[in-house]
């Protein structure tokens, strides 16, 4: 009987590390993430594929490119774009680790200066900073409802975030126009609408249950997307203050980098901090 198996299967990638995913499986779709009994996931390197899907402009833009990746590099998530925003950072840094190894260049300007830096990153000491997402869900609104909150997931983020560049786009194309005045502000009120909207919008997502002051549990979608449509100012300042307080979690914390004499004497301070940008080619290009 003829053997079909591939003699070369035993040189296929293989998983490089384990992912301990900072968000501990929470806020994912059911049945998304498969994990090991200490929250982890796989990670293979990335394939040649992976290299020229990341240098698609386009891709890159509607986050296709990154979701695509994910897909390739950890196959225990089933739907990349269902991830909670609390574990992108550390699934992005586990992929370019695992593909090109534990130490990554970046380029810095040192502050004061003209100087440009170039320094190495760990990136194994980087992830264990970030360590497990201390989200808190819960959050007192006014007139005695409590609101829970998860994080944002990944096509969210995205849809948010290619809306807004668009509409930033189109205000900066209307200033710019030959448009009269009353043209223009009837652009801009368009603009700031959509903004409006999309801002609204995200927050009904992200409430997944609202308590009222009798003990009621309110869960069901549609009543929530109505409820944040109709609340007054008071609550919704309330929601979104919580939500930008807890929009740091998970992320990567700034690199510390501290400077020479030559830099110093220039002008720089003794340490500065440098933040690593994650959703774009420059991150997966190897640097030695």
């Amino acid at each position: 009987m003829e053997n079909n198996q591939n003699p070369l299967k035993g040189y296929f990638r293989q998983t490089a590390i384990y992912l301990k995913l900072p968000s501990q499986g929470r806020w994912y779709p059911p049945n998304n993430v498969t994990m090991n009994d200490n929250f982890e996931v796989g990670v293979m390197p990335m394939t040649a594929k992976d290299e020229l899907i990341l240098k698609t402009p386009d891709a890159l833009m509607n986050g296709q490119a990154v979701a695509d990746v994910i897909k390739s590099c950890i196959p225990d998530i089933k739907d990349p774009w269902g991830i909670p925003s609390v574990d992108m950072d550390s699934i992005l840094i586990a992929i370019r680790l695992a593909t090109y190894g534990d130490q990554m260049s970046i380029t810095t300007s040192v502050p004061n200066t003209t100087i440009v830096n170039e320094v190495a990153v760990n990136l194994s000491a980087l992830l264990d900073q970030v360590g497990e997402a201390h989200w808190i869900e819960e959050v007192a609104l006014p007139k005695g409802l409590r609101a829970c909150v998860r994080p944002m997931d990944y096509r969210s983020r995205q849809k948010v975030s290619q809306k807004t560049y668009e509409e930033q786009r189109l205000l900066r194309t209307v200033t710019d126009s030959t448009l009269s005045e009353t043209e223009k502000v009837a652009k801009y009120n368009e603009i700031f609408g959509t903004l409006s909207s999309l801002t609204v919008g995200t927050m009904a997502q992200m409430v997944t249950k609202i308590i009222t002051d009798t003990g009621e549990e309110v869960v069901n979608p549609i009543h929530i997307q109505e409820f944040v449509y109709n609340m007054d100012i008071e609550t919704a300042n309330t929601i979104k203050k919580h939500i930008a307080t807890m929009s740091n979690v998970g992320e990567a914390p700034p690199v510390k980098i501290k400077t020479t004499q030559e830099q110093r004497d220039a002008g720089g301070p003794e340490e500065y901090e440098s933040k690593i940008q994650f959703n774009n080619s420059d991150f997966f290009a190897l640097k030695s």
